[in-house]
């Protein structure tokens, strides 16, 4: 009962990526269930899936791309030097 209570205690600090995992997690087993029980839960052609798999990657590569620091110059090589070793 003690965990129970420390879990839904510390709900509010749960990072918001672990939730994204456990609403994923939960579809996926509601989904992987729907199917073994017969249901075709997602009725979409394979170029439509394949499609919509390219455009996330492309997406999500673009967004890191942009997001994260890419030093190319020797300076800002140097200054990520400096910027690891403050820390």
């Amino acid at each position: 009962m003690k965990k129970i209570k420390d879990v839904v205690g510390n709900l509010s600090q749960v990072p918001l990526a672990t939730w994204v995992r456990l609403a994923f997690l939960t579809i996926s087993i509601v989904n992987l269930a729907l199917r073994s029980l017969g249901f075709d839960t997602l009725r979409f052609s394979e170029k439509e899936v394949s499609d919509a798999v390219s455009i996330i990657f492309a997406a999500v590569c673009a967004l890191t791309a942009y997001w994260k620091n890419n030093s190319f110059t020797s300076a800002a090589l140097e200054a990520d030097k400096i910027l690891k070793n403050r820390d």
